[in-house]
């Protein structure tokens, strides 16, 4: 995988990098955040993946009982939600707005 872009985010106080595996539309966001104490090669923070239509994607998966973790959030170009699985890891879902 390739480094694509890197992009600080003030308001977490954090960045993340976007790497991709050459001839694949597929990616990996790989974050960090200042304040979180990490310890090397034992935790994942989340995992995200982009649906077409978050809204409908959430009222799918309440349907099933699996609720937000965390209030919608919604920046110029995107808005996104968090579940947890059944182990606790936070799972992103999100949809790029047109």
């Amino acid at each position: 995988m390739r480094l694509t872009s890197r992009i600080k985010v003030p308001e977490t106080r954090g960045e993340f990098a976007i790497v991709r595996s050459g001839g694949s539309d597929h990616y990996l966001e790989i974050n960090w955040y200042e304040n979180q104490q990490y310890r090397p090669g034992d935790e994942l923070d989340h995992i995200a993946f982009e649906v077409m239509d978050l809204d409908a994607t959430i009222h799918e998966l309440s349907t099933m009982g699996i609720k937000p973790v965390s209030p919608l959030k919604e920046s110029p170009s995107s808005k996104w939600a968090y579940i947890k699985d059944p182990d606790g890891i936070w799972i992103e879902i999100f949809q790029k707005k047109q």
